[in-house]
């Protein structure tokens, strides 16, 4: 029987307090446990920046890349062995900026893979640089007229056809890890 400890990391946590970051972290535990699925049965893939540290803040093989480029690494490794549970984890700066064009592709293919985006509409590892889902009219160092039309990402992955689409929030635990589970057990990209 697999539990919360079993994910538990030795791994000094870097991410501000009260971020976000910490409930999607608690949520994918959750759901990992509520699946029953071992540590070494799972691959976090991830870039770099603020969110793609989730993988060291827990228990699990993990693949960081280069920013915004999981996906393919991602794709790859489940391609090799369909037998892995394989998660990406990215920003909203990773997924919808650098790794859009890799996204896309992601969705079309349909590989059964899940892929997780923490949107917190910032680049915030650069501290404030605005991203593409960044409010119209946000300022920053980068957008000091503040920043154009956002980017929907739902609308871009409908748009896509994309098999399973789900948005959840990061103080609502209980409901994320439900649907994290959802997207887990989904057979294609989720």
């Amino acid at each position: 029987m697999v539990t919360l400890q079993d994910y538990e990391s030795k791994v000094e946590n870097a991410w501000c307090p009260g971020c976000g970051n910490f409930g999607i972290l608690n949520a994918v535990k959750k759901a990992l446990v509520e699946l029953n699925l071992e540590p070494q049965q799972i691959l976090f893939v991830s870039g770099i920046g603020q969110a793609p540290k989730l993988p060291h803040y827990t228990k699990g093989n993990v693949f960081n890349g280069l920013h915004g480029r999981s996906l393919p690494a991602a794709t790859g490794a489940k391609i090799a062995n369909h037998e892995l549970t394989v998660i990406g984890i990215d920003g909203d700066g990773g997924a919808y900026g650098e790794g859009v064009g890799h996204l896309l592709a992601a969705m079309r293919r349909n590989v059964d893979m899940t892929y997780l985006v923490h949107n917190n509409q910032v680049y915030g590892l650069t501290k404030g640089q605005a991203s593409p889902t960044s409010d119209a009219g946000f300022i920053s160092k980068t957008t000091p007229l503040g920043a154009g039309v956002p980017l929907n990402p739902l609308m871009l992955a409908l748009a896509s056809d994309i098999s399973f689409l789900a948005r959840g929030f990061a103080g609502e635990i209980d409901h994320l890890a439900g649907l994290i589970k959802a997207g887990i057990t989904h057979k294609g990209f989720a």
